[in-house]
C-alpha cells in the first residue's frame, strides 16, 4: 500500500474556456493539485520552472492566428509540441529528475519544446521586458482630455504630485510626478467622503510566520526545530504580535482588510519537503491543522489575537481568518508520539521522535520507514468515520473533486450524515475547546470550530480554502452560522458593521460569475489578472480590455466580485519575473486600479523576491518580509502608499463604471460610482535617454 503521507500525483486542469477575456499573449501554466505557476511565452527566451520529480499538467493558451493542432496527451523532451490557436492546449509532462526546465516557444510554427536547463537557471533567469509598443513620455507638462467626467471649473488634485488644477474646456494641464511611472490620478479637491465597499476592498494577505517576529520566546513551540541549512520549510518566527507591531504600516498602504494565513494549532512535526525530501517541511503556512479550536503557540494565544483584532478595528481595518474545512494535517512523528497512536516502530527513533534526522544516504522522506501504514491501530488517529485515506479499513480516496485527497492529506468526510465523536487524542489535547456533541456530523463539528472564532473575537470574514473540494451546502451553512456568530459578538460588544464576508479559493477560477457564488460566497479569488500583468505592468493601456470586461461583468452581476492579485503563496511573486523596479511599480498601478477587490501579498509593495525553495518551486514565494529597505524599495513603497490610499478614498475605482476616454498619446479612463468620480491617465513610459 502506498503511504498516505507521500506526495501524490499532480492532477488538475485549468479550464481556459471559462475566461471572460482572451489571453493577451501566449501563456504557459504549470498546475498541480495545490499549486499553479504561470508565465508568458515568447520567442526570445524560455519560460523556466523549477520542477520536482512528478507528473505535471501543462496548459498553453493565448496562441493567436488560424491553426489546428493535434496536441499530444503527454509531452516528449526536445520534441516540438503542436499548439492550437484560439483555444487551450493541455498535456501532461512527467519529470523523472528534479531540476530547472525551460519551455521554448516557436512563434512561426506555433510549437513548444521542453528542455532541461543547466543548474540554477530558474533562480538566476531574468525575463526580458515585454515586446509591447507603448506610448512614451518625453517629460514636461501634458494636457489630458477628461470628457464629461467633471464640470467646467472643477478643481482637481493629482494624488501622486499634489498639484491642484482646474478643468477648462474638458481638460487639464499638469506635469506628472517624478517616479510616477507615467501615472496621473485625478479627483475633485472637495470630493465627499465615500462609504467603504467590499467591491473596492484592498486586502493585505499576511503569511504570519514569514511577516514579523514580535515575540521570539515562542519561536520553537512544541519542540519544532530549524534545519541548520536554508530553513526552506521551517518556522521562521513570525507571529500575531508581529502583525500588531506593523498595523500602522499595513494601514498606510490603503488597506481595508487583513487576511491572516491560518493561525490554528498545526501539526507539531515535519514531513519531507520537495520530491526529493531535501528539507524538513513544517506547517508554518498554516494549512495542516491539528486542532481547529486554538491558536498555534508559534503564533501566540487568545489574548494576543484579541488585541490584534481590537487594534485593527480601531484603525478601521477588518480581519479575515483563513478557513480550512477540507482536510486536517498529516500524522507526523511528533504528533503520533504525543497522542499515543500505536502505529510506530520506535526502536530506531530518538527519545523524542521530533528529533529524528536522516542518516547519510537518507532523505527527510525516510521517517516513513518507522511508521506502519498497514497497522490496524490507525483508528486511534482521525478515524475512518472522519476521513478517507489510504489506510486499512478506511474508505479509499476517490478521483472526484469531493473525494480526492489533496497532496495526500486526509480528506474530511464533510458530506457524511453519520454522527461522529471527536478522536480521544483531540478531546485530550491541552487547551482544546473541542467537545463531544450529540448527533454531530463531521461538518457540524468543523462548522462549530470555525464559527467559534467569529463569536469569540469578532472576526469580519473568511478566506475559504479549497472550495470545490467541499459540497456547496457546507459553505452555505458556514456563511449562515458565521453571520449569526458575528451578529452575536456585535450585540455583546455594542458594535455595528458590514455583514460577514466570505471569499473563496476555487483553483484556476477566472473573472466570471459561476455557480460558486450561489454557495454563500461574496467573492472568489481571480486567477486571471496575474496572467495579464506582464504587459500591463510595462504599459497600463494593455489593461483596457481586462478592465472593461471586469467592470462590465460587475455592473451586470450585482453579486459578482473578483479578488485579483499579482503575487501569491501558491503561484509566483511578480517581482521575481523581472527583478525590475519600474515593472513592479507598473504592476502596482495595474493591480490597484483594477475593478473589483484586490489582494496584495505581503511584500509586493517593496519588491520582495524569492527565498530558497529547493525542488519545490512555490516555497520561494514565502520568503521573509523586508523591513530593512534600500532606496529602490523605499521608492516603491512610497508610490504604493499613494496609489493604495487613492484607491481607498475612492470606491469608484473598484466598484464604479469604467469608461475609456479617447486621448492621443495617452491612456485615459474614468470610474464613476454615485457622486464619486475619478480619472486615471497613463502618459507613457519614460523615454530612454
Amino acid at each position: 500500500m502506498t503511504p498516505v503521507f507521500t506526495w501524490q500525483r499532480l492532477a488538475i486542469a485549468i479550464a481556459a474556456s471559462l475566461s471572460m477575456t482572451a489571453a493577451a499573449s501566449p501563456h504557459i501554466t504549470v498546475t498541480t493539485s495545490t499549486t499553479q505557476a504561470d508565465k508568458p511565452l515568447n520567442a526570445d527566451a524560455p519560460a523556466v520552472f523549477a520542477l520536482g520529480k512528478n507528473t505535471y499538467q501543462i496548459t498553453v493558451d493565448g496562441v493567436d492566428g488560424e491553426c489546428q493542432a493535434n496536441t499530444p496527451s503527454s509531452a516528449k523532451f526536445n520534441t516540438p509540441i503542436p499548439l492550437g490557436c484560439g483555444t487551450a492546449s493541455t498535456f501532461d509532462l512527467t519529470i523523472r529528475f528534479a531540476g530547472d526546465y525551460g519551455f521554448y516557444y516557436q512563434a512561426d510554427t506555433r510549437t513548444l519544446r521542453v528542455k532541461r536547463e543547466p543548474k540554477k537557471t530558474a533562480s538566476t533567469f531574468k525575463r526580458p521586458l515585454p515586446d509591447v509598443q507603448c506610448q512614451q513620455y518625453q517629460g514636461g507638462p501634458v494636457t489630458l482630455q477628461l470628457g464629461d467626467s467633471f464640470a467646467e471649473g472643477t478643481q482637481l488634485k493629482e494624488a501622486l504630485s499634489g498639484q491642484v488644477v482646474r478643468v477648462k474646456d474638458h481638460s487639464v494641464t499638469l506635469t506628472p510626478a517624478a517616479n510616477s511611472g507615467g501615472l496621473v490620478l485625478l479627483a475633485p479637491v472637495d470630493a465627499p467622503s465615500s462609504a467603504f465597499s467590499y467591491r473596492n476592498a484592498n486586502i493585505y494577505f499576511v503569511m504570519v510566520d514569514r511577516f514579523n517576529n514580535g515575540d521570539p520566546s515562542n519561536d520553537h513551540s512544541y519542540g519544532r526545530h530549524q534545519d541548520d541549512a536554508q530553513n526552506i520549510g521551517t518556522f521562521h518566527g513570525g507571529d500575531l504580535q508581529g502583525v500588531i507591531d506593523k498595523l500602522d504600516y499595513i494601514q498606510s498602504l490603503g488597506t481595508d482588510v487583513i487576511w491572516l494565513s491560518p493561525i490554528v494549532e498545526q501539526v507539531h512535526g515535519f514531513v519531507g519537503g520537495g520530491s526529493q525530501g531535501s528539507f524538513p517541511f513544517y506547517a508554518y503556512h498554516g494549512y495542516w491543522s491539528r486542532d481547529f479550536t486554538q491558536v498555534d503557540n508559534n503564533f501566540g494565544d487568545d489574548a494576543v489575537l484579541k488585541t490584534l483584532v481590537d487594534e485593527a478595528h480601531q484603525r478601521g481595518l477588518k480581519v479575515f481568518l483563513d478557513a480550512v474545512v477540507n482536510h486536517p494535517g498529516y500524522a507526523t512523528l511528533a504528533d503520533l508520539q504525543q497522542d499515543g497512536i500505536n502505529v510506530v516502530n520506535d526502536a530506531e527513533l530518538p527519545e523524542k521522535w521530533q528529533d529524528w534526522q536522516p542518516d547519510k544516504g537518507q532523505s527527510w522522506h525516510d521517517f516513513h520507514e518507522a511508521i506502519d501504514y498497514k497497522s490496524t491501530h490507525w483508528h486511534q488517529w482521525w478515524g475512518k468515520d472522519w476521513v478517507r485515506a489510504g489506510l486499512p479499513g478506511y474508505d479509499q480516496p476517490g478521483s472526484s473533486d469531493k473525494t480526492l485527497t489533496l497532496a495526500g492529506l486526509p480528506d474530511f468526510k464533510t458530506e457524511s450524515d453519520q454522527p461522529v465523536t471527536p478522536p480521544q487524542w483531540l478531546l485530550n489535547n491541552p487547551g482544546t475547546r473541542v467537545e463531544a456533541r450529540d448527533n454531530y456530523t463531521v461538518s457540524d463539528y468543523l462548522l462549530e470550530w470555525q464559527t467559534q472564532w467569529v463569536e469569540r473575537f469578532g472576526i469580519d470574514g473568511f478566506r475559504v480554502d479549497t472550495v470545490k473540494h467541499v459540497d456547496g451546502e457546507v459553505w452555505r451553512a458556514l456563511k449562515s452560522q458565521a453571520s449569526a456568530a458575528l451578529e452575536t459578538w456585535r450585540r455583546q460588544h455594542d458594535k455595528t458593521g458590514e455583514p460577514f464576508w466570505m471569499m473563496g479559493e476555487v483553483w484556476g477560477h477566472r473573472a466570471y460569475r459561476s455557480p460558486y457564488f450561489d454557495q454563500g460566497f461574496d467573492a472568489l479569488i481571480n486567477f486571471d489578472l496575474q496572467k495579464q500583468m506582464d504587459k500591463g505592468a510595462y504599459c497600463l493601456s494593455e489593461m483596457q480590455d481586462t478592465y472593461q470586461a471586469y467592470a462590465d461583468t460587475m455592473a451586470k452581476e450585482a453579486d459578482f466580485i473578483p479578488v485579483s492579485y499579482m503575487s501569491s503563496h501558491d503561484t509566483e511573486l511578480f517581482f521575481s519575473r523581472f527583478k525590475d523596479a519600474s515593472m513592479q511599480r507598473g504592476a502596482a498601478n495595474a493591480l490597484l486600479l483594477a475593478p473589483g477587490a484586490v489582494q496584495v501579498f505581503y511584500g509586493d509593495e517593496v519588491g520582495r523576491d524569492l527565498g530558497p525553495y529547493g525542488d519545490d518551486f512555490h516555497q520561494g514565494t514565502r520568503s521573509d518580509m523586508i523591513w530593512q529597505r534600500n532606496a529602490m524599495q523605499a521608492d516603491l513603497l512610497n508610490h504604493w502608499r499613494k496609489v493604495g490610499q487613492f484607491r481607498q478614498d475612492h470606491p469608484a475605482i473598484g466598484a464604479g463604471k469604467h469608461q475609456a476616454i479617447p486621448q492621443a498619446g495617452a491612456y485615459v479612463f474614468s470610474r464613476q460610482l454615485g457622486e464619486d468620480t475619478v480619472v486615471a491617465a497613463f502618459i507613457g513610459r519614460q523615454a530612454d535617454k
